[in-house]
């Protein structure tokens, strides 16, 4: 029988440094939305040296820029009609004087390494927790399905007769008699009554071209030696896949789907469209066999591709869809937007911070280049917020906010300790005063 062991339980989480960190080592933390925010605070703090490099650095840079300052003044009225020379002039006075131009940037070039192997990391997840969560809502109606094809329902029509019988035994004689070489009239006839009847049972409504075609029927049937009543096995095995949905649902805050965007314009039950889009890494079976080590004896090709299918989806997620508890909109634009406010904060002050340790690229060429990039860096946060799932926007947006905190908190640090410096050395000054010439 398919899906002996579910379809969820065929699957493997996928290998790979960030999957496996996040999905196993942080595994403690049952909300996958605090468990990013806590990552990211982790990561944060690992790669805190490499913040604290830069920032060393850029401070090392601002004092030589500060004590060069008259020899640059210098340089730029002497070659004041010659942009090249006196750039050039520049950057061997600052060699010369020990000014490090790379040792700053490779914290920044490191990160956003870090950044883009991460992107690609958090997306894999995304797309293997949208399947994932689907399989165990196909596994739950899946169960319920077999289970209730089994019973033997009463008052089911059957052609002109009205007789106690289950789906399975209408199903196998339908079998039977499609495998017949040369078929009868009242074989073709009896075909379309016994697809009637399994259509009835299970999906519970009457035939289209009838007027009550939107009336369910009732059906009495007993399971397990007790007597129970449905419209249909679609029914039942609906209200199975939307409990199991409250089970495993991934919400944080007000974001209603994690694996979503957090947009008003997407609802937190996914289309068939976007869930196939959302799990696109592994929306044929090879891909999914191959990376999440799937056994054909466990889930064969026929079966993954039955559950994906459209039809299939929607026969899974069709009541959810409908229920206004669970399928609300899925956010309200709070990440996107804090992931371009803060990455064009982050921004600004990473540029004050150039500009004050004398790393400021000129007017024009660079320094425009650099301008643009406190437009461009956050648009294109943007367009990852809108486009990818929330769980990676708030790694965003907490990795922004980490950036800032970490910048204002060692440029008050910095500066304090510049003050209390500056305090000393005058303190020095009027407490022995300076010698007079006349006595050396």
């Amino acid at each position: 029988m398919a899906f002996l062991i579910g379809a969820a339980e065929a699957m493997s989480d996928p290998g790979g440094l960030w999957e496996i960190l996040i999905l196993k080592v942080f595994k403690f933390i049952g909300n996958y939305g605090w468990r990013i925010v806590f990552f990211t605070v982790c990561l944060k703090l690992l790669l805190l040296p490499l913040d604290l490099f830069q920032r060393f650095k850029m401070r090392k840079n601002q004092l030589i820029t500060e004590r060069l300052k008259p020899q640059l003044e210098k340089l730029q009225q002497q070659y004041a009609g010659d942009r090249q020379t006196l750039s050039q002039k520049q950057m061997e006075l600052n060699k010369r004087e020990g000014f490090s131009y790379f040792s700053s940037c490779l914290p920044m070039i490191v990160t956003l390494v870090i950044f883009f192997y991460l992107f690609a990391g958090l997306n894999n997840i995304s797309q293997y927790k949208n399947l994932y969560q689907y399989a165990e809502l196909y596994d739950a109606y899946t169960a319920v399905e077999t289970d209730l094809k089994e019973v033997e329902f009463e008052s089911v029509q059957v052609g002109d007769a009205v007789v106690t019988i289950s789906w399975n035994k209408l199903s196998a004689e339908q079998t039977e008699l499609n495998a017949k070489e040369e078929k009868t009239e009242d074989d073709n006839k009896r075909i379309t009554d016994l697809q009637r009847a399994m259509d009835r049972i299970y999906d519970g409504y009457s035939d289209k071209n009838e007027a009550d075609e939107d009336v369910p029927h009732l059906f009495s049937g007993t399971k397990d030696g007790a007597k129970f009543e449905m419209y249909s096995i679609k029914d039942l095995a609906q209200n199975a896949s939307v409990e199991k949905y409250g089970e495993v649902k991934e919400s944080f805050l007000w974001v209603s789907n994690i694996w979503s965007p957090d947009v008003p314009w997407r609802k937190a039950i996914l289309s068939h469209d976007n869930f196939i889009s959302n799990i696109s890494g592994y929306k044929t079976y090879s891909k999914a066999a191959k990376k999440l080590k799937i056994k054909s004896d466990s889930l064969s090709q026929t079966e993954f591709d039955d559950m994906i299918s459209e039809a299939k989806y929607n026969a899974v997620t069709g009541k959810l869809r409908s229920d206004k508890d669970y399928n609300k909109v899925n956010g309200f634009l709070v990440l996107p937007l804090l992931s371009v406010g803060l990455s064009f904060l982050s921004q600004f002050i990473t540029s004050r911070l150039q500009k004050k340790s004398g790393q400021a690229a000129p007017e024009g060429g660079m320094g425009g280049s650099m301008k643009m990039m406190m437009i461009i860096m956050p648009l294109m946060m943007g367009m990852f917020a809108l486009s990818y799932t929330a769980m990676f926007t708030l790694y965003i947006v907490v990795n922004s906010a980490s950036t800032i905190l970490i910048n204002v908190i060692t440029s008050i640090a910095m500066d304090g300790r510049s003050k209390k410096k500056e305090k000393q050395q005058t303190t020095g000054i009027q407490k022995y005063g300076r010698p007079d010439p006349n006595d050396l």
